[in-house]
């Protein structure tokens, strides 16, 4: 360990010759630093942490008390291969959280952008990416290679199925899990089921009032109408397709390899779309 660190890093962390830590990173009692490690300017790793290599960590992250960033897959056909993990600046991941790195049979590699946070106890699983302000909530578990669009927000005890894409400012409500696709914007509560709009999200996010009433009506013609997808998607381009948001809705509905979610049915429970 550098003499460069002694004083931000406690005396009972474990540091490897290996990694390379910014001048200014604390490391907290008894954290494990171990192979080729790189964590950038005002990082804060917490007591009890553990951080393996290959893992490349920005600047400004905050690593909670017993976290697991960058171990090795929980997959069968992993053989130790130099897979990694990279995360970008002013990520918050606390207590208990684990991140592993990739696969050879993935992307080789697990991202996470900025300005995510992911509170006690969540899982990311192997090559996952996740992008940026993203709200992983207590003990969220996203399995191997799903992508969490911007500003998503998986609520506690949620699930996400392996290679499923959760939307940008997509919802999944607590305790709800997902084996499809989730589109931008949409809210999805309970298992495979949406309910709605993510209005809230999109009026915070500074959505004009009229991208918000497209996306009103792009909702009712996918969801409640009764259309094929296919036909439904065609009618919403027709009538919306000058909308922003509504392309991305769209372009996302039409990259999806494995479908989206059907809608609640309206004689259990209202359409959330006001």
């Amino acid at each position: 360990m550098s003499l460069a660190y002694s004083e931000q890093v406690h005396s009972t962390a474990i540091i490897d010759p290996e990694a390379i830590l910014a001048p200014d990173v604390q490391v907290g009692p008894y954290a494990i630093i171990e192979g080729p490690v790189q964590v950038g300017p005002g990082c804060i790793i917490s007591a009890h942490a553990c951080l393996s290599g290959p893992l490349v960590m920005g600047r400004d992250n905050l690593v909670g008390h017993g976290a697991v960033l960058g171990k090795s897959p929980q997959h069968r056909g992993y053989c130790d291969e130099p897979t990694g993990l990279e995360i970008g600046d002013s990520n918050v991941i606390r207590e208990f959280v684990t991140i592993h790195r990739g696969t050879v049979q993935g992307r080789g590699l697990t991202s996470v952008g900025d300005r995510n946070m992911m509170m006690v106890g969540a899982h990311l699983g192997h090559d996952c990416q996740v992008g940026n302000g993203c709200t992983i909530v207590n003990n969220a578990l996203v399995a191997g290679h799903v992508e969490l669009g911007d500003d998503c927000i998986l609520s506690g005890h949620t699930a996400i199925q392996q290679r499923v894409r959760v939307g940008r400012l997509a919802m999944l409500g607590g305790l709800g899990a997902s084996s499809k696709d989730i589109p931008p914007f949409i809210l999805q509560q309970g298992y495979n089921c949406v309910t709605g709009l993510n209005l809230v999200g999109m009026r915070r996010a500074g959505f004009s009032a009229n991208a918000i009433n497209a996306m009103r009506q792009v909702f009712r013609i996918l969801y409640r109408e009764g259309r094929p997808l296919s036909g439904a998607l065609d009618r919403i381009d027709a009538d919306f397709g000058e909308f922003e948001v509504v392309r991305e809705f769209v372009d996302f509905i039409r990259a999806s390899k494995i479908g989206i979610n059907p809608a609640r049915s309206q004689d259990r429970e209202s359409f959330d779309i006001h």
